[in-house]
């Protein structure tokens, strides 16, 4: 199975092996399509079926992830989500978050970037003290995971803070 799906370890059929419910990860993360699948006619035609699902049932999971990040506690909402999706969602929000102080400083609030550096510092410190905890193996890779991508993420906008970066034009990634 992982040579034909990307990190699907296997599949999990139901009702007499008439329907195919869910996928796991090579890290034993499991989530239930949308639709079932149905293994019916050439091979070649309900393995591509079930590709489509895949991907239709994680970019319905991503969406409403995002939409529910900003109403939640991040916290929570981590240990709510898989991986993947936990992942993919804190990437986009902190895009969002960071345009968005762009925004606010172009608009004269000076001190934007210095309030999300706190606020980064403070989101990095509650995964610390999080993975600290006693978590379950899976939790406990994603944290790991966020753990790396946060301390980068604060460290770009500390290096904004730093070199007093008051619009995205004016930063230029170093080669």
């Amino acid at each position: 199975m992982l040579k034909l799906y990307d990190n699907n370890k296997e599949l999990t059929f139901a009702q007499g092996n008439k329907i195919i419910t869910h996928m796991t990860s090579d890290e034993d993360e499991k989530y239930q399509f949308e639709t079932p699948v149905k293994p019916e006619g050439k091979i070649e035609d309900w393995m591509c079926r079930i590709d489509d699902e895949m991907k239709k049932t994680l970019c319905t999971f991503v969406k409403r992830a995002v939409f529910n990040y900003a109403k939640a506690d991040r916290m929570e909402w981590i240990k709510k989500e898989i991986g993947m999706i936990c992942i993919v969602g804190t990437q986009i929000w902190w895009t969002f978050q960071i345009e968005d102080v762009f925004r606010q400083m172009g608009m004269g609030n000076k001190h934007a970037m210095k309030k999300e550096l706190a606020k980064e510092t403070n989101d990095l410190n509650n995964l610390i003290a999080l993975v600290r905890t006693d978590v379950d193996y899976l939790l406990r890779k994603v944290l790991n995971t966020l753990i790396v991508l946060d301390v980068h993420a604060r460290d770009i906008i500390d290096t904004f803070v730093r070199d007093s970066i008051m619009a995205a034009k004016e930063f230029e990634w170093e080669s």
